[in-house]
C-alpha cells in the first residue's frame, strides 16, 4: 500500500521550503557555525596561540557546536509551533480545516511535524560542520547519530508544548508567551528548584540538626530535571567525552540517587519527555475534538 504524507505536513513544508527567507536562514545559520568552528580550531591548532597542539581541545569545539545547536532548537521551535493552530484560528480557516476528511489527530500531527521539520533540517544541514571534529578524534560517528536521535526526541517534546498552547489559546501571541514561559520553567525553573532544595537542606542540617547525623536525603527533588532538555544534552556530552564522574558528583549533592538512574539518565529523561509529549499532543487533540463535532452537528 502506498504511503501518503500528512496533507498538512506536505502543504506547509512546501510553502516554507520555497520561501527565500528560509533559504537565507539556512545559509546564515550554517555560515555562522562554520565561523565558530574555524575560530575554535584556530584557537586549538594555531602555533600563534599555543606553544603546542592540544588535540583534546577539539572536544571543546564539539561542545560549543552542540551547545549552539541545542540553544537554537529549544528557542526556535516554540516560535513555529505556537502559531500553528492559533494562526489558523486567527485567519478563520481552522473550522474549514476541521471539516475535511482529516481527523483532529492528523491535523495536530501535521502541524507538529511541519513545524519541527524546519528546525531539524537546520540541524541536519549542519552535520558536515560538526563532522569536522572527527578528523582529529575525540568523538566518532555513533556520537553524531546519538546526537541526532536525541535532538529529534527533544524537538518533539518542545514542539508538543507549543502545539498544545496553540490549540488551547485563541491568539498566537498568547500561545507564544505561554510556550516560551513553559520552556523557561523546564530549562531554568527546574534547576532553580534543585538549587532551592539544596539550600533548604543545608539550612535544616546546620540550624535544626546542628550539624549532627546524616544530611537529609533529598535526591528525589532532582527528578524534576528529567523534564529539562538542557540537562539531557549535558548528560549525553558527559558520556560521550568521558566525564561521567562529574554527573555522579553533581547527583550526589542532595543525597544518594540510585546508580541505575545516574548511569542511564539520558535514556530515562528522553522516555519521560517522550511520554510528556504524547500527553501534550493528546490534550491538543481533545481541544480540537469539540470543534470537529460541532461542525458535523
Amino acid at each position: 500500500m502506498k504511503y501518503k504524507l500528512n496533507p498538512v505536513f506536505r502543504k506547509e513544508t512546501r510553502l516554507r521550503v520555497r520561501s527565500w527567507k528560509f533559504l537565507m536562514a539556512l545559509f546564515v545559520y550554517n555560515f555562522f557555525l562554520i565561523l565558530v568552528a574555524l575560530f575554535g580550531f584556530e584557537m586549538v591548532f594555531s602555533v600563534h596561540w599555543n606553544a603546542y597542539v592540544d588535540y583534546s581541545g577539539a572536544n571543546l569545539v564539539y561542545i560549543l557546536l552542540i551547545g549552539l545547536e541545542t540553544t537554537m532548537l529549544v528557542f526556535m521551535i516554540p516560535s513555529f509551533t505556537a502559531g500553528s493552530i492559533a494562526g489558523e484560528r486567527e485567519k478563520q480557516t481552522l473550522d474549514i480545516l476541521l471539516t475535511t476528511l482529516m481527523s483532529p489527530e492528523q491535523v495536530v500531527m501535521g502541524k507538529l511535524t511541519s513545524s519541527i521539520s524546519m528546525v531539524l533540517l537546520l540541524i541536519f544541514s549542519s552535520l558536515p560542520v560538526i563532522s569536522v571534529v572527527f578528523t582529529v578524534g575525540g568523538v566518532g560517528l555513533p556520537a553524531l547519530i546519538q546526537f541526532v536521535v536525541i535532538m529529534g526526541i527533544i524537538a518533539i517534546f518542545i514542539g508538543s508544548i507549543g502545539v498544545l498552547a496553540s490549540a488551547a489559546l485563541k491568539k498566537t501571541g498568547h500561545a507564544t508567551i505561554i510556550s516560551y514561559g513553559v520552556i523557561l520553567v523546564l530549562c531554568l525553573g527546574t534547576v532553580a528548584i534543585v538549587l532551592l532544595a539544596y539550600l533548604l537542606q543545608q539550612l535544616y542540617y546546620w540550624n535544626v540538626m546542628q550539624g549532627q547525623g546524616n544530611v537529609p536525603n533529598m535526591a528525589w527533588v532532582e527528578f524534576v530535571l528529567m523534564f529539562n532538555p538542557i540537562v539531557t544534552v549535558v548528560d549525553m556530552l558527559c558520556h560521550q567525552l568521558g566525564y561521567t564522574g562529574e554527573m555522579i558528583k553533581l547527583a550526589g549533592y542532595l543525597g544518594k540517587m540510585p546508580s541505575f538512574v545516574v548511569n542511564h539518565w539520558c535514556i530515562l529523561s528522553l522516555c519521560v519527555q517522550a511520554v510528556s509529549a504524547g500527553i501534550c499532543l493528546r490534550a491538543a487533540v481533545r481541544f480540537l475534538n469539540p470543534l470537529k463535532r460541532s461542525e458535523h452537528s
